[in-house]
């Protein structure tokens, strides 16, 4: 075998489904010569797996599982990670068992790619999502002839190939830590443009230079059909599936996709032959077949519990029930957004919707004492349904504060004139002056606008989780995330947060300072009235690490009960070392800072302390 002939591939696996003998066999089309397999040591005797590697095609690595546990990808590539280390004379590359390595360029292997990415060392490239392509059936067995929509995300995750031997650790995106013989590392995009230093997943974050796919990309199927949904739902523990809402909401995003279809071109045949040559080996075709016959009888057992009846079936039958009466008030009323059915001609509440070129303004009065004026973030911005909801509305409403949500339907960082002076009129009016305490509120996008519009409510207070100040790039130039924020018009009012919090009362602004992007932007805020919060671990993602730490009402409701203040939030945020999130933050902060000895401990140091809170 010649140098840089190697390929090994590693993944970790619950189970394997009858996708599986496919993704191996396509890896092999691109060039895999070893693959690793993690898996849970209680499925180690899975027939398809056992059969594989008495055949020599691939390692079983068996491994204990913590139930409670959410977090095997990120453990079993950091396995991977060690594995590769100790190898030498190729690459290595981790993928979960979902996900497709695709080469766009000429390169007829993974090997041939690298080379001719000038020998690079590190090939980092965007991870795809591939829609259901309107199929509704599960068929057991190959999904690569199906064509499908696929669609690169808003904020790519990425997958790497990586030389062995280089690095000593990794995560389920890229390498991490420093090179094993201090080198200068040769580090390209899915484009084959060399990616700048520090080579870091948290500084290219947001980049446009992460989402380069000319010549390679990965494809995550996560549901070839509706049906496949249900199976792998299924196949999780029962403490590990997604909440129904995540379900449904899940399964609507593969069945919407709209992007390019996927076509396996001219790999089709050396594909075949290669599932072709694994099903001839000893015991391989009796276990391939045993899991279609049981992924069949499965989804016959849960489809009928599954499936609720189609509408025009259920509406023939509400009709034929009421006996072509008016509908039901109370279900009427349930129909509605919960928003709408406050303010309409049958609520309980005063308000008013307005709607803007490109942006909605929502009033509910339910309290003179407190109005939260809130801002959609750019997650919000894709959700066009009549059900929408305002950023934090539930939680207002259970708290019956008075809300005026800004609701947007593009990402501009509310650089819009219309918008601008409807908000200034509503100052004028003296809405603002109307309630005794204002408070704005918003994350990223919204956690600028909430800094930029507080001026129009003196004394009010902010909390503002991740902003921008700004992206003007006269002020900001080593901003290189948002493009589409970038490019908006900062010669508008209320464009610099610098400048708008003076009469504020406090500016609660909650941020990682071990993302620097956030950090630059935080340390832009002067006065004695800012009162920076240290989110430790988090990114750019405050809200959602509180919220999974149970932290997140507690720090707003203090802040809306006027009692929050850093001693109090810094005791609460100790809470932070019960998330998985929290551990493999801080866990790879330090890989990356070289300091393994420390990395070791953390894990372990995490599971004493979980131990300890449940005695």
């Amino acid at each position: 075998m010649t140098a840089g002939s190697r390929l090994l591939l590693s993944t970790f696996v619950v189970r394997p489904t009858s996708t599986f003998l496919e993704w191996l066999a396509w890896h092999r089309v691109l060039g895999v010569t070893d693959c690793a397999v993690f898996i849970d040591r209680r499925e180690a005797a899975d027939p398809l797996l056992a059969a594989l590697e008495v055949a020599g095609v691939l390692r079983l690595m068996p491994v204990g599982v913590d139930p409670d546990m959410k977090e095997e990808a990120q453990n079993a590539a950091l396995r991977a990670g060690a594995l590769e280390a100790g190898e030498s004379g190729g690459y290595g590359l981790f993928l979960g068992p979902d996900e497709y390595f695709r080469i766009h360029s000429t390169a007829q292997s993974i090997q041939g790619l690298m080379r001719g990415a000038g020998g690079a060392d590190v090939l980092s490239v965007p991870l795809c999502e591939a829609g259901t392509g309107g199929h509704e059936a599960h068929e057991p067995g190959p999904v690569l002839h199906r064509p499908r929509p696929v669609a690169l995300p808003a904020a790519p995750e990425l997958r790497s190939v990586v030389r062995l031997g280089l690095y000593r650790a990794r995560t389920p995106e890229v390498p991490i830590g420093p090179v094993a013989d201090s080198r200068t590392v040769k580090w390209v995009d899915g484009c084959g443009a060399q990616l700048p230093e520090p080579h870091s997943r948290v500084a290219w974050a947001l980049e446009a230079r992460v989402r380069g796919m000319a010549r390679a990309s990965v494809m995550r199927i996560a549901a070839p059909a509706a049906e496949t949904f249900l199976l792998r739902l299924h196949a999780l523990p029962e403490k590990q599936r997604p909440a129904p809402e995540h379900i449904a909401g899940r399964w609507a995003d593969l069945a919407a996709l709209t992007g390019e279809p996927q076509e396996i071109g001219d790999r089709a045949g050396r594909l075949a032959d290669e599932i072709a040559a694994l099903m001839a080996l000893p015991g391989v075709a009796e276990a391939q077949a045993a899991l279609c016959i049981e992924e069949r009888e499965t989804l016959a057992r849960l489809v009928p519990q599954a499936v609720p009846l189609d509408v025009e079936t259920a509406e023939e039958e509400g009709t034929a029930a009421s006996g072509g009466l008016e509908e039901d008030a109370t279900a009427r009323e349930a129909a509605l957004p919960g928003w709408f059915a406050e303010i309409h001609t049958g609520g309980a509440r005063q308000g008013f919707y307005t709607r803007l070129e490109n942006h909605a303004v929502l009033g509910i009065f339910r309290d003179p004492a407190r109005l939260v004026v809130t801002f959609d973030n750019l997650s919000n911005v894709n959700d066009l349904s009549p059900g929408r909801e305002p950023w934090a509305y539930k939680f207002l409403r259970d708290n019956g504060c008075s809300h005026l949500a800004v609701m947007a339907r593009r990402k501009d960082w509310y650089r819009c004139p219309q918008l601008i002076a409807h908000l200034r009129k509503l100052a004028a009016d003296g809405l603002f002056a109307g309630f005794d305490k204002v408070f704005f509120t918003g994350t990223s996008m919204g956690g600028f606008a909430a800094l930029a519009f507080a001026s129009l409510a003196p004394g009010a207070t902010v909390i503002s989780f991740n902003p921008q100040t700004t992206l003007d790039a006269t002020l900001v130039p080593w901003e290189e995330r948002f493009g589409m924020g970038r490019a908006r018009d900062w010669s508008l009012p209320h464009s610099d947060c610098a400048f708008e919090i003076d009469e504020v009362d406090k500016a609660f602004v909650l941020y990682d300072p071990f993302f620097t992007p956030d950090r630059r932007h935080v340390d832009r805020l002067h006065g004695d009235n800012v009162i920076r919060l240290k989110t430790w671990c988090s990114g750019h993602f405050s809200p959602v690490f509180l919220r999974r730490a149970n932290l997140l009402k507690p720090v707003m409701q203090r802040a809306l009960d006027g009692t929050l203040t850093p001693e109090i939030f810094y005791r609460l945020y100790r809470d932070r070392r019960m998330l998985p999130w929290y551990r493999r933050a801080l866990q790879t902060n330090l890989q990356v800072r070289g300091h393994d000895r420390l990395a070791r401990i953390v894990s372990p140091a995490f599971r004493r302390l979980r131990r300890e809170a449940a005695e």
